[in-house]
């Protein structure tokens, strides 16, 4: 494991006048990387939206084993966000990032092949585990380069990578998989579609190899602290010395698990559109796979900008407390959900409006209760781990959300077509479980969300 030891602190031989300048400038290209790698993390994991109503049409794997492989891949990220989230803090941050993207560069490649739907588990399984090192890893390097006055605006910066990811993985796989499809048959278009994301993947490695930076020690800097002058209590100084005391100190703090908790609902509900918006929007209401990606990816351009300018606001408007955003975010979200599933018809400006009601919610939730909130209420030194307690949350709720979603989706044998589950009233609407589930869950998060209302920071 000594590839992976924080790389060594050099003596600080830069003089006073040049620190600030060179401190800018790895910042920058520290963010730009963080965001584009991240991004690139999202495109590995989402080939499988977009190729999901093919692959059921053409038999290659059922619903049911979509929704198990979905499961595993998200529980595994679960599992893999809280252990890499321990071990960020200690880490080199440069090489576990780049090597989590390698690995999950090779899983979504190997997929293209057809494997068995057990061995697509396990290589999903696996996917997961190591996508869980990519937030770890960047949210430590928000800690080591940035001081705690500008956490937040960074954190949103850095936050519209997962929506930047999603465009990219949506519209990339669609348009392969159209073009291929054409051009070789169905069978072919699915394979190309995690192929495409895969060769994506492989870049992503080489260029977080050659730009991205451990820490200010390493490039001969001071620390962020030191150089910015942070006022620390001494219990605070303590904890810097110690990470193992203040990890424990995010194990047992009951705020950051309701944070963890209130994510977890939130991406119950937001893996609804992740994983099978597309899906939902071609088989309930018609839409051409092209048409429901392009749907789909305006939330991610709306969530994008709504990323970057949350953890802004919050820093200069709401003096850092998060609370009055993840409320308001928290209500647009269910009303994003509510028109998009329960108009029962097609009508695309009904459905665009309800994809940025969607993605104004999902850029503010998944920059808090994603990790900011959590990392908020604990020591410096412990940002990875209460990253990793809050991703822990998040995606053991988007793996249960994922496994339930598949229940709720049927095939006719006679025709080969897929369906939703649902109840017809007498007066002809048909309302299906999946978007009664979906919503619910987004109420739950709003009302765990209400209840860290008052939390304090940890020290």
């Amino acid at each position: 494991m000594g590839f992976f030891s924080p790389a060594p602190a050099k003596p600080v031989t830069i003089p006073t006048s040049e620190i600030g300048s060179r401190f800018r400038f790895i910042r920058i290209r520290q963010v730009s990387i963080m965001l584009l790698g991240y991004a690139l993390f999202y495109v590995c994991r989402l080939a499988f939206s977009a190729t999901k109503k093919t692959m059921i049409e053409q038999g290659a794997y059922t619903a049911r084993e979509i929704g198990y492989v979905g499961s595993a891949m998200l529980i595994a990220y679960a599992i893999g966000k809280f252990v890499c989230g321990f071990l960020a803090d200690r880490a080199n941050i440069r090489r576990m990032f780049a090597f989590g993207l390698f690995v999950s560069s090779l899983a979504t490649m190997s997929v293209g092949f057809h494997v068995p739907a057990v061995m697509l588990m396990v290589i999903w399984f696996v996917n997961g585990f190591a996508q869980g090192s990519g937030s770890p890893c960047c949210v430590v390097s928000l800690a080591r380069w940035w001081p705690n006055r500008s956490r937040g605006t960074y954190y949103g910066i850095w936050s519209c990578s997962n929506n930047l990811g999603e465009a990219i993985a949506y519209v990339v796989t669609s348009v392969i998989m159209v073009r291929v499809g054409l051009a070789y048959g169905a069978d072919m278009a699915w394979r190309s579609g995690f192929w495409g994301a895969a060769m994506f993947g492989f870049i992503g490695v080489v260029l977080i190899s050659l730009l991205m930076r451990d820490s200010p020690q390493s490039e001969g800097l001071p620390s962020v602290a030191e150089w910015e002058g942070e006022i620390e209590g001494e219990e605070a100084k303590k904890n810097a010395a110690d990470v193992k005391r203040g990890q424990k100190i995010a194990l047992t703090s009951w705020a950051v698990w309701m944070v963890a908790l209130s994510g977890g609902f939130f991406c119950m509900s937001r893996y609804a559109i992740i994983d099978w918006g597309i899906f939902f929007l071609e088989v309930k209401k018609g839409y051409a796979t092209e048409t429901a990606a392009w749907i789909i990816t305006l939330n991610s351009i709306v969530g994008a900008v709504s990323s970057g300018l949350s953890g802004i606001i919050s820093d200069r408007v709401f003096k850092g407390s998060r609370n009055e955003l993840a409320l308001i975010a928290g209500i647009l979200n269910v009303t994003g959900l509510s028109l998009m599933m329960l108009v029962p018809f097609p009508c695309i400006w009904v459905d665009v409006l309800a994809m940025v009601c969607f993605g104004l919610a999902v850029g503010v939730l998944l920059t808090f209760l994603g990790g900011l909130m959590a990392v908020d209420l604990v020591p410096r030194v412990a940002a990875g781990a209460a990253l990793g307690i809050a991703g822990m949350g998040n995606y053991i709720g988007a793996g249960v959300s994922s496994a339930v979603s598949g229940f709720l989706v049927g095939r006719d044998a006679a025709t080969g077509k897929a369906y939703l589950f649902g109840h017809t009233f007498a007066n002809g609407y048909t309302l299906d479980y999946m978007s009664v589930f979906w919503i619910g869950m987004a109420l739950l998060s709003v009302i765990c969300a209400l209840s860290v209302w008052n939390a304090k920071p940890r020290q």
